[in-house]
C-alpha cells in the first residue's frame, strides 16, 4: 500500500480500535513503571491502519512524551541503518544514491556496511553495541521510538533491531515496530514474543483486523447506509480501501452494456464488472444488475499504483493478466493470458506473492490478489487495448477448459464494458450456455446474465432472431423461479412475433405462454389462445403436444373439461410429452367419473413417466402433479404418494417455485385423503407461502381451502373459527366458483360451518357450487362425498326426509363409479339415517361396511369416524365387546390422525335428532356444564377463555330449547342412558 493511503495521518477522523489503543498504552505504563524498554509489534495488511493506530494511540495515552519516527522506503533499502537515521534526523544521500553494496567495511560516506555475518562477527556486535548506549542516552528521559514500514527495512536495520530485542536498553524506551509480516523483504528474525513471555510485559504483538461494520458506520456517519454496509463488504473492513472507494461513482445500470464505440470514448464508457457474478440479484427487476460501486477514483488508483509502478516489466505483465483473470486462477492459464512461458509466469507470479500482490491459493492450485480493491485498481491502471486482446485470451481458454459458468461470463461482462469492434454474438452464446447449466441451481443469477445477454442485443447489435432465442430463455428460468409476472410479460412481447414453424417453436412458446396464464388462474385467456393456436398449426409437433397438454388442463381447472379420448395420440413427440398428455386425460377421465377410462390412460402413461430419468422430469412437473392427482381420485393413494414425491424433490433441487407449489397441493390431498391432518396443514402452509411468492391467487385459493378443511377436521378448542376464517378466506380469492379453486373453497367452507354448528351455510354453499340438486357442477369422482355432507347437514337441521333424500343420492352416484371410498361415503350416509330414525339394528351393516371400504381405501380419517358410529350403534343395542373394540380402534386411529373430532363424537348419545344440531365441541361443553363444572374449569380443560365457554353455552341454550344452566342439566339427563 502506497504512504499516501496507509500513512496519512489526516483525513476521515480515527474510530474503534480500543482494545490496541489500550495494549499500546500498557505497554508505555510497564516502560514508564519499569524503566526498560518495551517492544510492541503493530502488524497487518496494508491500509488496515497501523500508522494511524501507533499515532493516535500515542496522542491519547503519551501526548508530552518524546518520540521519534523513522520510516522505511522501497527505494532506500541499500542504505544501512536507513530507519534509524530518518528517525534521529541523520544526512543520508538525497533519493535512492548510489548502491552499496553490503560487503562490509567503511562506505564513501563512512558509514559502517554491515557483512553477511556470523555468529562470531565481532565488529558488527559492537556497532549494534555502540548504537545501543547511543540509544539509551536518547531514550533517558522517556522516548517512543516509531519505526515504521520495516518490512522494507535494510539488513543493518534489521540486525539492529534484532539486537535491541535481545539486550534492551535499561531506559524508558516505548519501541514500537510497524510492518508487513507478508511483505518482508529480508528475512525478520523478530515476530511473535517466545512462549512464556507475557503479553504486555516487555514485547507485545499486536495484529490489526478489519473494521467492524459499526466502526465503518462511525467513521462515515453521514454515508448511506445501504451504499456504506456495500462499501464495507467490498472493502472487508479496510480502512485504507475505504477511503479508496469512498468517493466512487455508483453504475449507470441503463450504460452497464457498451456496444462497438470509438476509441475517442473509451474515456467516456461506463466500467467494466469486476464482481458481476458475485452480486446477489433482486428477481424482481427486470432490467439491470445491481447498481454500486465498480470503478475506484482516478486519485484512488494513481495512491494504489505505487506498488506495482516499479514492477520489472515480465511481472507486471503478469500482474495485469492476473488482474484480467476472475481469482484465484491457475499458472498455466495466467501464462496463457499473459502469453508467457509457464516457467517464467510461474516464477513472476513467486515473486509478486513476495510482494504480496499475489497470495498463493492452494486449494485452486493457483494465485490471487491480496484483495479485490487491489485488483480493480491494476486493471483499471491497464491500457484498454491489450486488456480487451487478454480478456478474449482468457475467455478462448476458459471455454477451452470447460470452465465454471461464473468464470466465464466474468470474462463476457467485462469486454461488453470496453470498446471494441467484435459482434456480440460470441458473447451472447457464452452467457446463454452459463445460464442453461446453473438455472437450477441458481436461478437468479441465469435471470442477470439473460438481461445482460439482452440489453447487449439491444439493436443494431443483434438480430431480432438471437433477441427472440434470448427472450424466451428468460421467460421460462423466470418463470421457473416463480416470477410469473415478468415472465408473462416477456411471453407476451416475444410470441407475436414469432413465425410458424414446422419444428414447433413458435408452439411451444405458445404453450409456455399458455401455461403461465394458468398458473395465474387466468384460464379464459389461456384456454383462448391454445385454441386459437392449436388451429393454426395443423401438423403434430412436440409443440403441439405441450398445447394440447395445457388445454386439458386449463379446461379441468376452469371447471369445463374437454372430452377426452383413451386412444393414445400420435405424432412427433417425446415420451415425456405424450406421458404428459396422456397423464392429463387420465386425470380429466377421473375428474368425471369415467373410472375405467382413467385406468387404461394410466396404464399407458404411469411406466413411461416412471422408466424416465430423473433429468428429463425436472422440466416436467406438470406431468407428475396430473398422474399423481389422478392415482389419487383413483384412490390408489400409494402411487400418487410416490410420484408426487419425485416431483417435489425434483422441482426442489430445481429450485422451481412454479412447480412445487402445485405439487406439495397435490401430496397434501394423498395426505388428507389418509387421515394425516398434521402433515396437511404443514404443507399447505408452506404451498400457500411459495403461492403468495409466485403471486397466484389461484393456488393461494387451493392452499387456504385444503387447509381449511384439515383445520376443521382436527376439531381443536380454537379450530372451527380458524377453519371458517381460511376457507372464507379462499372463497374471497377464487373470481370464478365454476371453477375448480372455486369449487374447492366453496366445498371447504361447507365442511368448515356444518363442524361449526352452521348446517345452513354448509347447505347453501354447496348447492351453489353443485349448480343443482345432483351436484352436477362438483366432480363426479368426489360427489358421493359430497351427498354425505349434505345428509350430515340435513340431519344436524333436524330434516331427516332431507337427509334421506341426500343418502339416496349418494347411493346413487356411488353406483356410477368404482370406487371403494365413495361408496363408502354413500354407506355411512344411509347408516346415519337409519341411526337417527333409531333403527340401530338395520345401520349396522351399512356402518360396519362403510368402516371396511374406507380402510380398504387407505382413508384414516374416515375411517375411524365410520368406527365410532359403529362403537355408538352398537352400545345401543347393548353389543359390548363390538363396541369396546370399535371404540379403542376409533381412538387408536385418532390419534394416527391427529383429530379430536373422534374422542368428541363417542360422547354423543344415539337417539334423538334433537341433540344433533349441536355441534361435537358444543355437545362436550354441554356434557361438562351439565356435571357443575363452571366455567373457568372448562376453559382450563379446553384451553379456552371462560369467555368463549360462555358463548358456546348461550348458543347450546338457543339449540337445545332452555334458558339456563339447570334447564341445561335436565335437557342432557335424557341422554343419561347413553352416559358414558
Amino acid at each position: 500500500m502506497a504512504a499516501g493511503l496507509e500513512n496519512a495521518l489526516s483525513g476521515p477522523p480515527f474510530v474503534g480500535r480500543r482494545p490496541e489503543i489500550a495494549r499500546i498504552q500498557a505497554a508505555y505504563t510497564e516502560s514508564t513503571h519499569t524503566g526498560r524498554q518495551v517492544a510492541c509489534e503493530v502488524v497487518g495488511d496494508p491500509g488496515i491502519g497501523k500508522t494511524r493506530l501507533v499515532h493516535a494511540a500515542l496522542d491519547r495515552c503519551a501526548p508530552t512524551l518524546p518520540r521519534a519516527v523513522g520510516t522505511c522506503v522501497e527505494a532506500e533499502q541499500d542504505i544501512p541503518f536507513h530507519v534509524f537515521r530518518h528517525a534521529f534526523g541523520a544526512l543520508h544521500p538525497a533519493g535512492s544514491g548510489a548502491r552499496r553494496q553490503a560487503v562490509g567495511g567503511i562506505d564513501a560516506a563512512g558509514a559502517l556496511v554491515p557483512r553477511e555475518a556470523g555468529p562470531l562477527d565481532v565488529r558488527l556486535f559492537r556497532t549494534y553495541q555502540l548504537a545501543r548506549r547511543l540509544l539509551t542516552l536518547a531514550a533517558r528521559d522517556g522516548l517512543a521510538l516509531v519505526l515504521d514500514d520495516l518490512h522494507w527495512a535494510d539488513p543493518s536495520s534489521t540486525g539492529l533491531v534484532t539486537h535491541l530485542l535481545r539486550y534492551p536498553v535499561p531506559v524508558p524506551l516505548l519501541l514500537l515496530l510497524v510492518y508487513r509480516p507478508r511483505q518482508t523483504a529480508t528475512v525478520m528474525p523478530f515476530g511473535p514474543p517466545e512462549p512464556g513471555v507475557p503479553a504486555g510485559r516487555f514485547r507485545d504483538r499486536i495484529e490489526l483486523g478489519p473494521l467492524s461494520p459499526a466502526e465503518t458506520v462511525e467513521l462515515y456517519p453521514d454515508s448511506d447506509p445501504a451504499e456504506l454496509a456495500e462499501r464495507h463488504d467490498r472493502a472487508g473492513g479496510n480502512p485504507g480501501y475505504l477511503a479508496a472507494l469512498a468517493d466512487t461513482p455508483p453504475v449507470d445500470a441503463d450504460r452497464a452494456v457498451a456496444l462497438p464505440v470509438d476509441a475517442d470514448r473509451a474515456a467516456a464508457l461506463p466500467v467494466d464488472a469486476d464482481r458481476a457474478a458475485a452480486l446477489p440479484v433482486d428477481a424482481d427487476r427486470a432490467v439491470a444488475p445491481p447498481s454500486g460501486p465498480s470503478r475506484l477514483t482516478d486519485r484512488a488508483v494513481a495512491t494504489l499504483r505505487a506498488e506495482w509502478a516499479g514492477l520489472p516489466s515480465v511481472d507486471a505483465v503478469c500482474l495485469r493478466a492476473a488482474a484480467v483473470l476472475d481469482t484465484p486462477c491457475a499458472v498455466d492459464l495466467l501464462a496463457e493470458v499473459a502469453q508467457l512461458p509457464t516457467p517464467v509466469a510461474t516464477e513472476a507470479a513467486w515473486r509478486l506473492v513476495r510482494r504480496d500482490l499475489l497470495r498463493a491459493a492452494p486449494a485452486a492450485a493457483g494465485f490471487a490478489f491480496r484483495h479485490p480493491v487491489l485488483r480493480t485498481a491494476v486493471r483499471q491502471d491497464t491500457d484498454v487495448a491489450w486488456r480487451v486482446e487478454a480478456q478474449h485470451r482468457a475467455l478462448d481458454a476458459l471455454v477451452a477448459r470447460g470452465a465454471p459458468p461464473a468464470a466465464r461470463v466474468a470474462q463476457v461482462e467485462a469486454l461488453l464494458t470496453l470498446p471494441h469492434d467484435r459482434p456480440v454474438g460470441p458473447y451472447v452464446d457464452v452467457l446463454c450456455r452459463a445460464a442453461q447449466e446453473i438455472r437450477r441451481d441458481a436461478p437468479d443469477l441465469a435471470v442477470r446474465w439473460l438481461r445482460t445477454a439482452l440489453r447487449a442485443l439491444r439493436p443494431p447489435a443483434g438480430s431480432p432472431t438471437s433477441r427472440h432465442d434470448v427472450t424466451l430463455l428468460l421467460a421460462r428460468i423466470t418463470g421457473e423461479a416463480g416470477n410469473l409476472a415478468e415472465s408473462r410479460a416477456l411471453l407476451r412481447e416475444v410470441v407475436p412475433e414469432l413465425p410458424a414453424d414446422p419444428g414447433g417453436r413458435r408452439a411451444r412458446a405458445v404453450a409456455q405462454w399458455v401455461r403461465v396464464e394458468r398458473l395465474l388462474g387466468n384460464y379464459a385467456e389461456a384456454a383462448a389462445i391454445s385454441r386459437r393456436e392449436l388451429i393454426g398449426t395443423p401438423t403434430r409437433s412436440a409443440g403441439t403436444y405441450q398445447l394440447a397438454t395445457e388445454l386439458g388442463a386449463v379446461g379441468i381447472l376452469s371447471g369445463h373439461p374437454a372430452p377426452m379420448s383413451g386412444d393414445a395420440p400420435d405424432g412427433d413427440a417425446s415420451g415425456i410429452d405424450r406421458a404428459g398428455l396422456l397423464a392429463v386425460r387420465g386425470l380429466a377421465a377421473a375428474h368425471d367419473g369415467a373410472v375405467d377410462l382413467a385406468r387404461d390412460l394410466l396404464a399407458t402413461s404411469a411406466p413411461i413417466v416412471d422408466a424416465l430419468p430423473d433429468r428429463d422430469l425436472r422440466d416436467h412437473p406438470d406431468c407428475l402433479l396430473a398422474l399423481g392427482l389422478a392415482e389419487l381420485f383413483l384412490e390408489r393413494p400409494t402411487d400418487a404418494t410416490r410420484h408426487l414425491d419425485r416431483g417435489i424433490a425434483l422441482v426442489r433441487d430445481a429450485h422451481r417455485d412454479d412447480g412445487l407449489c402445485q405439487l406439495l397441493l397435490g401430496r397434501s390431498q394423498v395426505a388428507y385423503h389418509r387421515g394425516q391432518l398434521g402433515t396437511v396443514i404443514g404443507l399447505t402452509t408452506e404451498a400457500g407461502i411459495v403461492a403468495r411468492r409466485i403471486g397466484s391467487r389461484s393456488l393461494l385459493s387451493f392452499a387456504l381451502a385444503f387447509e381449511a378443511q384439515a383445520t376443521a377436521w382436527r376439531g381443536g378448542p380454537r379450530d372451527d373459527e380458524r377453519a371458517v376464517a381460511l376457507a372464507r378466506g379462499a372463497v374471497e380469492l377464487a373470481t370464478d366458483l365454476d371453477s375448480w379453486s372455486g369449487r374447492t373453497a366453496a366445498t371447504a367452507l361447507a365442511t368448515a360451518t356444518l363442524l361449526a354448528g352452521d348446517p345452513d351455510t354448509c347447505v347453501e354453499m354447496l348447492t351453489d357450487a353443485g349448480g343443482d340438486g345432483r351436484l352436477t357442477r362438483l366432480q363426479a369422482s368426489l360427489r358421493p362425498m359430497w351427498h354425505e355432507l349434505l345428509c350430515a347437514a340435513a340431519l344436524a337441521g333436524g330434516d331427516l326426509a332431507e337427509a334421506e333424500r341426500r343418502a339416496r343420492e349418494a347411493m346413487a352416484a356411488a353406483d356410477l363409479i368404482d370406487l371403494s371410498g365413495q361408496r363408502a361415503f354413500a354407506e355411512s350416509a344411509y347408516g346415519e339415517v337409519l341411526l337417527a330414525r333409531g333403527e340401530v339394528a338395520a345401520a349396522m351393516p351399512y356402518l360396519r361396511t362403510a368402516a371396511d371400504r374406507f380402510r380398504m381405501a387407505g382413508m384414516t380419517l374416515r375411517h375411524s369416524l365410520a368406527l365410532v358410529a359403529v362403537a355408538r350403534a352398537a352400545e345401543a343395542v347393548d353389543q359390548g365387546g363390538p363396541a369396546a373394540r370399535a371404540r379403542q380402534q376409533a381412538l387408536d386411529l385418532a390419534v394416527r390422525c391427529g383429530t379430536e373430532r373422534v374422542g368428541l363424537r363417542l360422547t354423543r348419545p344415539v337417539r334423538a335428532l334433537a341433540e344433533t344440531a349441536l355441534t361435537d365441541r358444543e355437545w362436550h361443553i354441554a356434557r361438562l356444564a351439565s356435571t357443575g363444572v363452571t366455567n373457568r374449569l372448562i376453559g382450563r380443560r379446553l384451553h379456552i377463555s371462560p369467555r368463549t365457554v360462555e358463548a358456546h353455552l348461550t348458543r347450546i341454550y338457543r339449540k337445545a330449547g332452555v334458558e339456563s344452566r339447570s334447564g341445561l342439566v335436565a335437557w342432557v339427563s335424557r341422554f343419561d342412558d347413553t352416559d358414558r
